[in-house]
């Protein structure tokens, strides 16, 4: 498996007044107002916004950085130019907890998703370091109810819910 490399990328403007945009456009993991700085999962990296700097993780190699930072560029630009239409948010969704999450999972320990126990893979779940869709029992009819309360429990907490739960 190939090694994974991170960039930090140094802006020449400070972004600190469009990050509660980029928050509300991006549905940001964690944004702390008074340091402004915004985390979000985006395309399998974690991006965080600082002032003027830009840092994000997972990437294949420096083109793949080049691309990525394209995209925020792009993104960053067209949100200053939409700010008066968006509402910007303050807030941090609310703390997922591996205990939440486990009570919601089939408890099965069935290890489909790659993991020894249920509860090694809601805690990689809730560290961004496993898909939700992994759990294949999950989509069973039988779960269900469950799965209802997930989405929820996941989209509250500021996580990507994939369209199949």
């Amino acid at each position: 498996m190939a090694e994974k490399v991170n960039a930090i990328v140094t802006l020449s403007e400070d972004i600190s007044g469009i990050l509660p945009y980029l928050n509300r456009i991006l549905k940001g993991l964690h944004y702390i107002d008074q340091s402004k700085i915004l985390t979000v999962k985006m395309e399998g990296h974690l991006v965080t916004f600082r002032p003027k700097e830009i840092a994000i993780t997972k990437l294949e190699d420096e083109n793949e950085a080049r691309q990525v930072m394209e995209r925020l560029k792009q993104i960053i630009n067209e949100t200053y130019q939409n700010r008066e239409r968006i509402e910007p948010d303050f807030t941090t969704p609310k703390e997922l907890k591996s205990a939440d999450l486990l009570k919601l999972l089939p408890g099965t320990n069935c290890r489909e998703c790659g993991e020894r126990t249920c509860f090694s893979f809601a805690f990689k779940v809730v560290r961004h370091e496993a898909e939700i869709s992994k759990c294949r029992p999950l989509f069973s009819e039988k779960y269900e109810e469950k799965r209802k309360a997930l989405r929820h429990l996941l989209s509250s907490s500021g996580y990507e819910v994939p369209e199949e739960i």
